[in-house]
């Protein structure tokens, strides 16, 4: 016979453990809230207010893209955590941080990045944080010394001085994926103030992207145009390479992969759709400046903002851009 102590025993271990089980999967039940949401106001609860254009853009509920998505763990320290996501072959992970009692997703993952390098190394090299596993090789070290150069030069270009801000060295294996979300050596990616790439420690694209997020970030087509312009080679150079740009260009213009899903979707397909924003980029920053590109950046950020008219209207007509970018890839294409 069961007496009344262990009874109540009993129930508080149900109750607790039916709380735990409850709780257990906090940021799946919160992502899983997310995907059914049906308007854009309804998004903004689920996500970091200044964050809203760039995860929105790349998330949109009732998108194709977002419903390939499977979650396959979720990781939570503290106010800060993580949901790993896969697509394709691709596995990926999104930040979460509670704030005000709700988890919400963003891209701000210094907190959460702090936890996971807690027993890492730390080497300051001309303003810059790198922080590794174990010390730098002289390889990597001759890499840093680049990057603070390179950096330099950004900053007179953006008009702008960044703060100090760290750079997370991985290694290949384990702890890229943990780390990045990433496995190919070179891989990078950049959040506020913070750089994760893979055996690379003079990431430039990734740098970029530090410099634009001072200025604004929300369109995936402009925000690696930027990066891809100013933070790698011409991507479209090859015939071959500048073919496949042709191909993109003649299936809708530039303005079809201004639609967030639709950008993901050819870059997740392997198609040569940073290419195809690099060129866009630099022909409008020959055309244009790059005070032009800084206010693009600035208003890209307004969620409700159509970007095709913005562009039309302080730019050039859609029209126009194409016209001139078909012209550079069939030069490109007759000089083989």
């Amino acid at each position: 016979m069961i007496n009344k102590f262990t009874s109540t025993l009993l129930l508080l271990l149900y109750v607790c453990t039916s709380a735990f089980a409850q709780d257990a999967k906090p940021l799946t039940e919160r992502w899983n809230s997310y995907t059914k949401c049906k308007s854009a106001d309804e998004a903004k609860a689920f996500i970091n207010k200044r964050d809203f254009g760039s995860i929105y853009s790349f998330l949109q509920p009732g998108s194709e893209l977002i419903s390939k998505f499977s979650v396959v763990s979720e990781d939570v320290y503290g106010n800060s955590g993580r949901i790993f996501l896969k697509i394709y072959d691709f596995q990926t992970w999104i930040a979460f941080k509670k704030i005000e009692g709700n988890w919400v997703m963003t891209m701000d993952e210094n907190e959460l990045l702090e936890h996971l390098t807690a027993t890492w190394l730390k080497t300051d090299i001309n303003g810059v944080t790198y922080v590794s596993s174990s010390p730098l090789s002289p390889e990597a070290l001759k890499e840093a010394n680049t990057f603070a150069q390179k950096n330099g030069e950004l900053q007179n270009k953006f008009g702008i001085k960044l703060p100090e801000f760290r750079y997370y060295y991985a290694k290949l294996g384990d702890e890229a994926a943990n780390i990045v979300g990433e496995k190919y050596k070179g891989s990078g990616k950049a959040r506020y103030h913070a750089i994760k790439a893979v055996e690379c420690a003079d990431h430039i694209h990734e740098l970029v992207h530090i410099y634009a997020g001072e200025f604004g970030m929300g369109n995936s087509f402009i925000d690696e145009g930027v990066a891809n312009c100013f933070g790698n080679e011409d991507k479209s150079r090859s015939p071959k390479a500048a073919e496949e740009v042709l191909a993109l260009l003649n299936d809708g213009g530039y303005q079809k992969y201004l639609d967030g899903p639709t950008f993901n979707e050819a870059n997740l397909k392997r198609k040569n759709i940073y290419a195809f924003a690099q060129l866009t980029m630099t022909y409008w920053v020959g055309k244009f400046g790059i005070d032009k590109i800084k206010m693009l950046l600035k208003a890209e950020c307004d969620s409700n903002l159509d970007i095709k008219k913005y562009i039309e209207n302080n730019f050039e007509k859609a029209d126009e851009t194409n016209n001139a970018l078909r012209e550079i890839l069939n030069k490109k294409i007759s000089a083989s």
